[in-house]
Protein backbone atom coordinates (compact mmCIF):
# COMPACT_ATOMS: atom_id res chain seq x y z
CA UNK A 1 0.00 0.00 0.00
CA UNK A 2 1.37 3.41 -0.97
CA UNK A 3 1.09 6.03 1.79
CA UNK A 4 1.68 9.73 1.16
CA UNK A 5 1.23 12.76 3.39
CA UNK A 6 2.48 14.84 6.30
CA UNK A 7 3.21 13.11 9.57
CA UNK A 8 0.34 13.93 11.94
CA UNK A 9 1.28 11.61 14.80
CA UNK A 10 4.70 10.47 15.93
CA UNK A 11 5.66 8.06 18.72
CA UNK A 12 9.38 7.32 18.88
CA UNK A 13 8.82 5.01 21.84
CA UNK A 14 6.38 2.81 19.91
CA UNK A 15 8.03 3.40 16.51
CA UNK A 16 4.78 4.66 14.97
CA UNK A 17 3.95 7.47 12.58
CA UNK A 18 0.42 8.54 11.62
CA UNK A 19 -0.43 9.92 8.17
CA UNK A 20 -3.84 10.99 6.85
CA UNK A 21 -4.83 8.94 3.78
CA UNK A 22 -8.17 9.62 2.07
CA UNK A 23 -9.36 11.53 5.12
CA UNK A 24 -8.43 8.78 7.57
CA UNK A 25 -5.48 8.64 9.94
CA UNK A 26 -3.34 5.64 9.01
CA UNK A 27 -0.71 4.41 11.43
CA UNK A 28 2.52 2.80 10.23
CA UNK A 29 4.92 0.82 12.42
CA UNK A 30 8.69 0.76 11.85
CA UNK A 31 11.46 -1.61 12.90
CA UNK A 32 14.17 -0.47 15.30
CA UNK A 33 16.68 -0.42 12.48
CA UNK A 34 14.55 1.83 10.27
CA UNK A 35 13.71 4.19 13.12
CA UNK A 36 17.37 4.52 14.04
CA UNK A 37 18.27 5.35 10.43
CA UNK A 38 15.48 7.86 9.76
CA UNK A 39 14.67 9.27 13.20
CA UNK A 40 16.44 12.64 12.62
CA UNK A 41 14.10 13.39 9.69
CA UNK A 42 10.79 12.34 11.24
CA UNK A 43 8.91 15.31 12.73
CA UNK A 44 5.39 16.70 12.44
CA UNK A 45 6.63 18.93 9.61
CA UNK A 46 7.82 15.99 7.54
CA UNK A 47 6.08 14.67 4.45
CA UNK A 48 6.66 11.03 3.62
CA UNK A 49 6.01 8.72 0.71
CA UNK A 50 6.29 5.10 1.76
CA UNK A 51 5.29 1.58 0.89
CA UNK A 52 3.58 -0.45 3.61
CA UNK A 53 2.43 -4.03 3.72
CA UNK A 54 -1.20 -4.89 4.45
CA UNK A 55 -0.05 -6.97 7.39
CA UNK A 56 -1.43 -5.33 10.54
CA UNK A 57 0.25 -5.21 13.92
CA UNK A 58 -1.29 -3.87 17.11
CA UNK A 59 0.93 -1.55 19.14
CA UNK A 60 -0.49 -0.07 22.37
CA UNK A 61 -4.03 -0.80 21.13
CA UNK A 62 -3.32 0.95 17.81
CA UNK A 63 -3.77 -1.05 14.61
CA UNK A 64 -0.81 -0.28 12.34
CA UNK A 65 0.36 -1.12 8.88
CA UNK A 66 3.91 -2.45 8.69
CA UNK A 67 6.44 -0.24 6.94
CA UNK A 68 8.03 -1.91 3.94
CA UNK A 69 10.31 0.97 2.93
CA UNK A 70 10.47 4.75 2.62
CA UNK A 71 10.38 6.13 -0.90
CA UNK A 72 10.85 9.80 -0.11
CA UNK A 73 11.19 11.98 3.00
CA UNK A 74 10.97 15.77 2.67
CA UNK A 75 10.14 18.99 4.52
CA UNK A 76 8.63 21.99 2.66
CA UNK A 77 10.25 25.31 3.55
CA UNK A 78 8.88 28.40 1.83
CA UNK A 79 9.44 28.14 -1.89
CA UNK A 80 11.75 25.16 -1.49
CA UNK A 81 11.41 21.59 -0.36
CA UNK A 82 14.26 19.98 1.53
CA UNK A 83 14.58 16.35 0.44
CA UNK A 84 16.25 14.23 3.10
CA UNK A 85 15.85 10.87 1.42
CA UNK A 86 14.88 9.71 -2.06
CA UNK A 87 15.12 6.05 -2.95
CA UNK A 88 15.62 6.92 -6.62
CA UNK A 89 18.88 8.70 -5.69
CA UNK A 90 20.15 5.42 -4.23
CA UNK A 91 19.02 3.48 -7.28
CA UNK A 92 20.72 5.94 -9.64
CA UNK A 93 23.95 5.72 -7.63
CA UNK A 94 23.87 1.93 -7.89
CA UNK A 95 23.12 2.12 -11.61
CA UNK A 96 26.04 4.50 -12.09
CA UNK A 97 28.36 2.22 -10.11
CA UNK A 98 27.37 -0.92 -12.02
CA UNK A 99 27.82 0.76 -15.40
CA UNK A 100 31.16 2.35 -14.48
CA UNK A 101 32.95 -0.90 -13.68
CA UNK A 102 35.83 -1.87 -15.93
CA UNK A 103 37.46 -5.23 -15.16
CA UNK A 104 35.44 -7.33 -12.72
CA UNK A 105 36.55 -10.45 -10.86
CA UNK A 106 33.66 -12.65 -9.78
CA UNK A 107 35.18 -14.57 -6.90
CA UNK A 108 33.94 -17.39 -4.72
CA UNK A 109 35.83 -19.11 -1.93
CA UNK A 110 35.04 -22.25 -0.02
CA UNK A 111 36.64 -22.52 3.39
CA UNK A 112 36.89 -24.79 6.40
CA UNK A 113 34.46 -25.18 9.24
CA UNK A 114 36.63 -24.88 12.35
CA UNK A 115 36.13 -27.55 15.01
CA UNK A 116 33.94 -26.14 17.83
CA UNK A 117 35.88 -24.49 20.66
CA UNK A 118 39.15 -24.85 18.75
CA UNK A 119 39.45 -21.08 18.18
CA UNK A 120 41.14 -21.84 14.87
CA UNK A 121 40.26 -19.45 12.02
CA UNK A 122 38.67 -20.69 8.80
CA UNK A 123 41.10 -21.50 6.00
CA UNK A 124 40.52 -21.20 2.26
CA UNK A 125 40.12 -24.64 0.69
CA UNK A 126 38.94 -23.80 -2.83
CA UNK A 127 38.76 -20.79 -5.10
CA UNK A 128 36.91 -20.06 -8.31
CA UNK A 129 37.02 -16.85 -10.31
CA UNK A 130 35.86 -15.33 -13.58
CA UNK A 131 37.32 -12.05 -14.85
CA UNK A 132 35.50 -10.05 -17.50
CA UNK A 133 36.21 -6.73 -19.18
CA UNK A 134 33.92 -3.70 -19.39
CA UNK A 135 32.03 -5.23 -22.32
CA UNK A 136 31.36 -8.49 -20.49
CA UNK A 137 33.96 -10.57 -22.31
CA UNK A 138 35.61 -13.22 -20.13
CA UNK A 139 39.38 -12.67 -20.19
CA UNK A 140 40.49 -15.20 -17.58
CA UNK A 141 39.02 -17.80 -15.26
CA UNK A 142 40.25 -20.56 -13.00
CA UNK A 143 39.58 -22.81 -10.04
CA UNK A 144 41.48 -25.15 -7.72
CA UNK A 145 41.44 -26.78 -4.34
CA UNK A 146 43.83 -25.12 -1.87
CA UNK A 147 45.90 -27.05 0.65
CA UNK A 148 45.32 -25.61 4.14
CA UNK A 149 48.06 -24.76 6.59
CA UNK A 150 46.51 -27.00 9.24
CA UNK A 151 45.37 -30.57 8.53
CA UNK A 152 42.62 -30.10 11.11
CA UNK A 153 40.94 -27.74 8.65
CA UNK A 154 40.06 -30.82 6.59
CA UNK A 155 37.74 -32.13 9.27
CA UNK A 156 34.78 -34.42 8.64
CA UNK A 157 32.14 -31.68 8.72
CA UNK A 158 34.02 -29.51 6.24
CA UNK A 159 34.68 -32.36 3.80
CA UNK A 160 31.06 -33.47 3.89
CA UNK A 161 29.86 -29.91 3.25
CA UNK A 162 32.21 -29.53 0.27
CA UNK A 163 31.54 -33.07 -1.04
CA UNK A 164 35.25 -33.90 -1.06
CA UNK A 165 37.52 -36.58 0.34
CA UNK A 166 40.71 -35.98 2.31
CA UNK A 167 42.71 -37.48 -0.56
CA UNK A 168 41.30 -34.89 -3.00
CA UNK A 169 43.67 -32.37 -1.42
CA UNK A 170 46.80 -34.41 -2.19
CA UNK A 171 47.23 -32.46 -5.43
CA UNK A 172 45.73 -29.18 -4.20
CA UNK A 173 47.75 -26.03 -4.78
CA UNK A 174 49.58 -24.58 -1.78
CA UNK A 175 48.12 -21.38 -0.35
CA UNK A 176 51.09 -19.31 -1.54
CA UNK A 177 50.29 -20.30 -5.13
CA UNK A 178 46.74 -19.00 -4.69
CA UNK A 179 48.16 -15.84 -3.11
CA UNK A 180 50.53 -15.27 -6.04
CA UNK A 181 47.66 -15.82 -8.48
CA UNK A 182 45.54 -13.18 -6.74
CA UNK A 183 48.49 -10.81 -6.69
CA UNK A 184 49.06 -11.27 -10.43
CA UNK A 185 45.39 -10.79 -11.30
CA UNK A 186 45.13 -7.62 -9.23
CA UNK A 187 48.29 -6.16 -10.77
CA UNK A 188 47.30 -7.12 -14.31
CA UNK A 189 43.62 -6.16 -14.39
CA UNK A 190 43.08 -3.87 -11.37
CA UNK A 191 39.62 -5.46 -11.06
CA UNK A 192 36.75 -4.81 -8.74
CA UNK A 193 36.23 -8.02 -6.78
CA UNK A 194 32.56 -9.02 -6.77
CA UNK A 195 31.39 -11.71 -4.35
CA UNK A 196 28.16 -12.77 -2.69
CA UNK A 197 28.03 -11.60 0.92
CA UNK A 198 30.86 -10.58 3.26
CA UNK A 199 32.32 -13.92 4.32
CA UNK A 200 34.62 -14.35 1.33
CA UNK A 201 36.42 -11.04 1.70
CA UNK A 202 36.69 -11.40 5.50
CA UNK A 203 38.17 -14.90 5.16
CA UNK A 204 40.49 -13.76 2.36
CA UNK A 205 41.87 -10.89 4.41
CA UNK A 206 42.37 -13.13 7.45
CA UNK A 207 44.17 -15.69 5.29
CA UNK A 208 47.06 -13.29 4.70
CA UNK A 209 47.73 -13.11 8.42
CA UNK A 210 47.30 -16.87 8.92
CA UNK A 211 49.89 -17.57 6.23
CA UNK A 212 52.23 -14.72 7.26
CA UNK A 213 52.02 -12.90 3.93
CA UNK A 214 51.73 -9.21 3.11
CA UNK A 215 48.06 -8.23 2.73
CA UNK A 216 46.84 -7.71 -0.82
CA UNK A 217 44.73 -4.72 -1.79
CA UNK A 218 41.28 -6.25 -1.32
CA UNK A 219 38.99 -4.12 0.82
CA UNK A 220 38.64 -0.97 -1.31
CA UNK A 221 38.02 -2.95 -4.51
CA UNK A 222 35.47 -5.35 -3.00
CA UNK A 223 31.76 -5.19 -3.92
CA UNK A 224 29.17 -7.21 -2.00
CA UNK A 225 26.69 -8.05 -4.77
CA UNK A 226 24.10 -9.30 -2.31
CA UNK A 227 24.12 -5.99 -0.40
CA UNK A 228 23.96 -3.95 -3.60
CA UNK A 229 20.83 -5.83 -4.67
CA UNK A 230 19.32 -5.55 -1.19
CA UNK A 231 19.78 -1.78 -1.32
CA UNK A 232 18.28 -1.51 -4.79
CA UNK A 233 15.24 -3.70 -4.20
CA UNK A 234 14.79 -2.98 -0.48
CA UNK A 235 15.10 -6.62 0.48
CA UNK A 236 14.84 -7.07 4.24
CA UNK A 237 16.55 -10.43 4.56
CA UNK A 238 19.84 -11.80 3.33
CA UNK A 239 19.42 -13.80 0.14
CA UNK A 240 21.08 -17.02 -0.89
CA UNK A 241 23.08 -17.11 -4.10
CA UNK A 242 21.16 -19.93 -5.77
CA UNK A 243 17.77 -18.76 -4.46
CA UNK A 244 18.38 -15.34 -5.98
CA UNK A 245 19.43 -16.84 -9.31
CA UNK A 246 16.34 -19.04 -9.40
CA UNK A 247 14.12 -16.06 -8.61
CA UNK A 248 15.70 -13.96 -11.35
CA UNK A 249 15.53 -16.68 -13.99
CA UNK A 250 12.34 -18.44 -12.96
CA UNK A 251 14.24 -21.73 -13.01
CA UNK A 252 13.57 -24.76 -10.90
CA UNK A 253 15.05 -24.89 -7.42
CA UNK A 254 18.43 -26.61 -7.35
CA UNK A 255 20.65 -27.75 -4.54
CA UNK A 256 23.84 -25.74 -4.20
CA UNK A 257 26.90 -27.95 -4.66
CA UNK A 258 29.24 -25.52 -2.84
CA UNK A 259 31.70 -25.60 -5.70
CA UNK A 260 33.66 -22.35 -5.92
CA UNK A 261 33.80 -22.19 -9.71
CA UNK A 262 30.10 -22.90 -10.10
CA UNK A 263 29.24 -20.23 -7.55
CA UNK A 264 31.52 -17.66 -9.21
CA UNK A 265 29.77 -18.30 -12.54
CA UNK A 266 26.35 -17.96 -10.91
CA UNK A 267 27.40 -14.65 -9.31
CA UNK A 268 28.44 -13.39 -12.75
CA UNK A 269 25.09 -14.42 -14.25
CA UNK A 270 23.20 -12.68 -11.45
CA UNK A 271 25.24 -9.52 -12.00
CA UNK A 272 24.55 -9.58 -15.75
CA UNK A 273 20.80 -9.99 -15.22
CA UNK A 274 20.76 -7.30 -12.52
CA UNK A 275 22.68 -4.87 -14.74
CA UNK A 276 20.29 -5.41 -17.64
CA UNK A 277 17.24 -4.90 -15.44
CA UNK A 278 18.38 -1.71 -13.76
CA UNK A 279 19.34 -0.23 -17.12
CA UNK A 280 15.81 -0.98 -18.32
CA UNK A 281 14.13 0.34 -15.16
CA UNK A 282 11.65 2.92 -16.41
CA UNK A 283 11.02 4.29 -12.91
CA UNK A 284 14.40 6.02 -12.69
Amino acid sequence: MRVYGRIQKLSVKDRIIGVIVDGKLVYVHMTNKVLKEFKPYLTKKTYVILEATDEKVVIENISCLTLDYFIKIMVPSGKYTKVYFDINDIKNEIKSLVNSLNYKMFLDLEFSWPIPYSHMPAEILQYGFVIEDKDGNVVEEGSSLVRPLRNTSLNKGTLEFLHHEYSDFDNACPYVEFYQLMERLINKYDPKIIAWGRNDVITLEKSFKINHLHPLDIRHRYINLMQVMKNYYNYKKEMGLFATYQELTGGEEQEQAHDAMEDAVIAKRIFDIFKERINNDQNL
